[in-house]
């Protein structure tokens, strides 16, 4: 009788177990992102580059793995070998591991951060934009990137469309996967200089491409548009 009643505690108690951790998985998917996987090295189960990262979520690395996270409110960049990994709200917390930090200079408009977020990510970066006098097209954008190659962040949709600012006509559609589209993934870069505007959900937003913008690599903080 005693062993039965143990049996029955014991299974009661794993079935919460189990019901718990489904439940924080639920609670944790409908949390906002608070990082973005850059990049990847050897074998990293569970997540992959432009994986969008939750407070409290773990990554287990085994010692020849390497990963390369982008906080977004932090504008901190993040590249961790090896350990058990756990994302923070602005930074991970790496154990069993190395982690090198660096601070990204981001564009607090592009990242939708409040001024208290901005004020807090201490190597913001306010750059002189180049001149927009007398063009009345660009001086409706919200923001200048400096990169032809843009993603954005856009949680809550399965589209977007972009549309060419200067030129109406020109608009297409972007598949959102896993809440990241990648609007130049299957078309030329954006041009030097132009103005586009993010359309879905209801929301809109301009933004444009500065005169002198690369299309070179560079850290995804710099790329990323949160819509």
């Amino acid at each position: 009788m005693i062993m039965r009643q143990v049996s029955q505690g014991v299974a009661i108690m794993a079935f919460v177990a189990v019901a718990h951790v489904q439940f924080t998985k639920m609670a944790r998917a409908d949390e906002p992102a608070v990082a973005i996987v850059e990049d990847t090295s050897g074998t990293v189960a569970g997540v992959e580059p432009l994986d969008l990262l939750r407070k409290g979520q773990q990554i287990a690395l085994s010692a020849g793995a390497g990963l390369i996270i982008s906080y977004l409110d932090s504008c901190q960049r993040e590249n961790i070998r090896g350990g058990k990994v756990v994302i923070g709200r602005t930074q991970s917390d790496v154990a069993g591991g190395a982690v090198t930090r660096s601070k990204v200079s981001c564009d607090p408009v592009a990242l939708a951060l409040t001024p208290e977020q901005a004020n807090q990510s201490a190597t913001l970066v306010f750059r002189e934009p180049d001149k927009i006098v007398g063009d009345s097209v660009a001086a409706e954008a919200k923001f200048a990137l400096q990169t032809r190659r843009p993603i954005v962040i856009v949680p809550d949709l399965t589209e977007i469309t972009v549309e060419d600012w200067r030129d109406k006509k020109t608009k297409w559609s972007v598949k959102v996967m896993n809440g990241i589209a990648d609007i130049t993934a299957d078309r030329k870069m954006l041009d030097q200089g132009g103005v586009y505007r993010l359309v879905g959900g209801g929301k809109t937003l301009i933004f444009r491409i500065g005169k002198e913008a690369t299309d070179a690599p560079l850290p995804l903080l710099k790329r990323v548009i949160r819509f």
